[in-house]
């Protein structure tokens, strides 16, 4: 699942968006990119290796993107 903040009258902005891993949600700092696509408003870069992440690091709640590795930053 995939949430992106929504701002005033309907804006969606995408500064801090949050998807649901392992029944938890986590915020992403960086690694995703805007989709044009209606169905998910962005996709992850290396989702498998966000996944894997997540599950080493449980107590994380938001990851970023750097040196192609994703690293939990709170």
């Amino acid at each position: 699942m995939v949430n992106a903040g929504r701002r005033g009258a309907g804006e969606e902005t995408m500064s801090c968006p949050t998807v649901d891993l392992d029944k938890k949600k986590v915020i992403l700092l960086s690694g995703f990119e805007r989709t044009p696509s209606t169905s998910e408003p962005f996709s992850i870069k290396a989702k498998k290796d966000l996944e894997k992440a997540a599950k080493r690091h449980r107590d994380a709640v938001a990851f970023g993107y750097v040196s192609g590795k994703w690293v939990p930053a709170a």
